[in-house]
């Protein structure tokens, strides 16, 4: 074995070229495909941090029987009392939680701050089977009592607290209440909304409102044995015995369950599975690549080996020593795969959107990072061993079988391959190109998708507009005249701003859909059976905010000063909600009911048409019909949800409007406020898209390493053959063949090898679309466009690769390859 090991680094030393590009192929693509699989154990993969992960089940509340996901929303009040009380039997226990944010103020008299908070059930905890690292959490006392405590997170400890020893018992200022703090939850815990701080929940007393307003975030620990379809059914049979006794529309009819760790990927799940598949093809291009290498390496030896058969080795010692040859090239790629993969993955992983904190996810709520594991090491190990052994052995018996005689012969004259050898070197070559080809047309496709849908209008401007939000804590303003008043004293400071050509208000922001869908019946349309309502997304908007957002107006007015808290109900819908309900009559007039038509929630008047927009919400959210925007001073009154997310834009003509000028103008209208996510509506704009351009970036990367490992593979196979042909193209050019003749012969054989991979690629880009499709519909469906380019694309580089070989064999003196035979 030694001496196998230094013949084999005496033949890379001798060759040191050769060696150089196989162990970069391989450390390209297992490099990149290690960085790929690290990213994806910690966002798929990796179990959730809690005891007994796999009991843990999202809930949501359904009005249709069938319990499906594009009919369910978010829990009530009610619904966690109720399903917490009568499920016991598939339920250890129900949590539940609602996302928001918090105005903190310490006593060091530093300058408030906003920050992600979350109230939870007293039982939330206990649920997820976690425990503080320091202190307690709450009791159940506290969550009926709305005791003033607080438990915080690890970040918040030690950046704000600077990791003070004695902080459980202090107390803090959280929108204006003192609170004590009773614990510092673990380091890695964030959940839910990646919460800084978590705040008991109290859950009102039994009432109509409590019914129809969704907004709590449901989890449950399962009993053991029990599965989530199991539970599903136990929750639907509560729901049939609570309709029965107590009718109300507002009840719902079956509840819809996954996985907890399910929930943070389900939309996640389909768009790395085609990341994953387009390192695959990467990483399946390489290994054919460097098995060609390889055989081109023993084909152009076979002399060599002649003679060392002939002085007496056997062909274990052949096959033996080119084995340990493919071998150690396969570890050093290995060695330098790793590194890349050092270094790549945490590029990667700040390129990605969980990485740049673009998404919701549970890397984001549970600090997860992507790291280089032994599981991941392993994989890669075990791949490249696979790759060096299984590639590295075929080249190795093929050296074992050669003809002696003949492949004396070719010592003192140079051949041709053999037919056996130049099918098996094409057959890399065609699977080479067989990838490519569909790696190219998938990454056209996506590519056309992914711009269309990142470019896709919004439907306003933003061009010149900054954004920032802002919270109104019941402490400081108590009623809704005290809200509207302070919105009211912010928006005049604000327009008074030099450079500010408009200021106005909403809520959600302008870039987001509503946390809650508006259950609505039109005016004269029918009601939806059995749940009786369809579902838009709502805004809550001051006056004047379309024009200042720069979304058309296309029939009837803007919100004015007068439809206050006093006047009638009324809104603004869009071009899709009108088309939907009213295509051929005038919508102004016309009225929306808020929930089901027996729901005593009030009706609206719609007294304008704004152009659509394009909404970034949960795809799972089903049919959601156009929008409907409410004024902010009727919804202050009226509303049963508070308005968490006020997010106010700046229209500006400078950029001198600054975050210090803002924060400056909101301290002059009112102390207690403070601005926080202040980006321009650009920025938001691209982060918004952020998941979809990350795998256009990666899927593009893809396919043009695709495109260079078989331009590459191709371009050594015909090499390889120009070199072994070299005497037969000086007889050709003695008996007169021009270059163009010798140029054609070349690509001739090109060319079948290039029909023969754009034949097999055609196969392989339907059977993968197939597969990516049934695991992720929005999947754009192949276009001739796309084939058609990727064809075009991998045409131009065989094109190159045939071109460079064909142009070498002109060059061939006649004189010079006779004489050196």
């Amino acid at each position: 074995m030694l001496s196998d090991i230094r013949f084999a680094l005496r033949a890379i030393g001798k060759r040191p070229g050769f060696s150089a590009v196989a162990a970069l192929i391989l450390a390209l693509g297992i490099g990149g495909n290690t960085a790929i699989f690290s990213v994806v154990e910690g966002t798929l993969l990796r179990p959730l941090p809690f005891s007994h992960p796999e009991q843990l089940v999202r809930i949501f509340e359904a009005q249709k029987e069938s319990g499906v996901r594009a009919a369910s929303v978010n829990l009530s009040d009610q619904t966690v009392q109720r399903w917490r009380e009568y499920s016991h039997n598939a339920f250890q226990d129900i949590g539940a939680a609602s996302g928001g944010v918090a105005m903190i103020g310490l006593s060091d008299g530093s300058p408030v701050q906003t920050v992600p908070a979350a109230r939870v059930t007293t039982n939330f905890f206990s649920v997820l089977g976690l425990l503080p690292a320091r202190g307690r959490t709450f009791l159940e006392t506290e969550g009926r009592d709305g005791a003033p405590v607080v438990l915080i997170s690890d970040d918040f400890w030690r950046n704000n607290l600077n990791s003070r020893a004695g902080v459980l018992g202090s107390v803090i200022l959280i929108d204006g209440t003192k609170r004590t703090i009773i614990g510092v939850m673990p380091r890695w815990f964030r959940h839910p909304y990646r919460a800084n701080i978590w705040l008991p929940l109290s859950l009102p007393a039994a009432d109509y409102a409590d019914r129809v307003n969704h907004y709590l975030y449901g989890v449950g620990r399962l009993r053991p044995g029990i599965m989530p379809k199991q539970a599903e059914a136990a929750l639907q049979q509560i729901c049939a015995a609570i309709n029965q006794a107590d009718p109300t529309p507002g009840n719902p009819r079956a509840a819809y369950l996954s996985p907890l760790r399910e929930s943070f990927v389900m939309d996640l799940r389909p768009k790395v599975l085609v990341i994953v598949g387009g390192a695959l093809c990467a990483m399946l291009i390489a290994a054919a690549n460097f098995a060609g290498l390889l055989l081109s390496r023993v084909v152009e030896r076979e002399g060599e080996f002649a003679l060392r058969a002939a002085l007496g080795a056997s062909r274990r010692q052949i096959i033996s020593q080119e084995l340990v040859h493919s071998l150690l090239i396969a570890l050093i790629g290995t060695a330098f795969g790793l590194l890349i993969a050092y270094w790549v993955t945490p590029t990667l992983l700040a390129m990605s959107p969980e990485g740049s904190d673009a998404t919701g996810s549970a890397m984001r709520e549970f600090d997860y990072n992507a790291r280089l594991d032994l599981p991941v090491f392993g994989f890669a190990a075990g791949i490249m061993a696979l790759t060096g052994f299984g590639f590295g052995l075929l080249p190795a018996a093929h050296a074992s079988r050669i003809d002696v005689r003949n492949a004396i012969n070719s010592v003192s004259r140079s051949v041709t391959l053999d037919r056996k050898s130049s099918r098996l070197l094409g057959s890399f070559v065609v699977i080479e190109l067989a990838v490519a080809a569909a790696l190219l047309t998938l990454s056209v496709a996506t590519t056309q998708f992914f711009w269309k849908l990142v470019n896709e209008p919004w439907g306003f401007e933003t061009q010149d507009r900054v954004a920032f939000s802002v919270t109104l804590p019941d402490q400081f303003f108590p009623t809704a005249i005290a809200k509207q008043n302070a919105l009211n004293a912010m928006l005049e400071q604000l327009r008074a701003l030099p450079g500010v050509s408009s200021a106005t208000v909403t809520s959600p922001a302008p870039m987001d859909a509503s946390w809650n869908l508006m259950p609505l019946n039109p005016e004269g349309a029918p009601a939806p059976e059995p749940r009786g309502l369809y579902f838009s997304y709502s805004r809550v908007v001051a006056p004047g905010y379309f024009e200042s957002i720069g979304q058309p107006l296309l029939q009837g007015r803007e919100f004015v000063e007068t439809d206050g808290p006093d006047s009638p109900l009324v809104c603004v819908v869009t071009e899709g909600f009108v088309r939907r309900f009213w295509p051929n009559e005038s919508p102004i007039g016309k009225r929306v009911k808020w929930g089901r038509l027996d729901d005593p929630r009030p009706w609206f008047t719609v007294v304008g048409v704004v152009a659509d927009m394009k909404a970034i919400a949960d795809p799972q959210d089903g049919e959601v019909i156009g929008m409907v925007a409410k004024p902010f001073a009727q919804m202050l009154a009226h509303g049963t949800a508070p308005l968490d997310d006020i997010t106010f834009v700046l229209h500006t003509s400078t950029k001198s409007v600054g975050e210090s000028v803002i924060r400056g103008a909101i301290a002059r209208a009112n102390s207690h406020m403070t601005p926080y996510n202040l980006l321009s509506l650009e920025t938001a704009a691209a982060q918004s898209r952020s998941t979809e351009r990350f795998i256009f970036v990666l899927m593009s990367s893809f396919g043009v390493l695709g495109l260079l490992l078989s331009a590459v593979g191709l371009y050594g196979l015909l090499a390889l053959q120009v070199a072994c042909r070299r005497r037969e193209f000086g007889i050709r050019s003695a008996f007169g063949a021009t270059a163009a003749h010798l140029i054609q012969l070349v690509a001739k054989q090109g060319a079948r090898l290039f029909f023969g991979g754009l034949i097999a690629g055609t196969f392989t880009t339907l059977a993968i679309v197939r597969l990516v499709q049934s695991q992720w519909a929005e999947m754009p469906v192949l276009n001739p466009l796309a084939c058609i380019g990727g064809g075009l694309v991998l045409a131009i580089a065989v094109t190159i690769a045939c071109w460079l070989p064909a142009r070498r064999a002109t060059l061939v003196d006649p004189v010079q390859a006779l004489r050196t035979e």
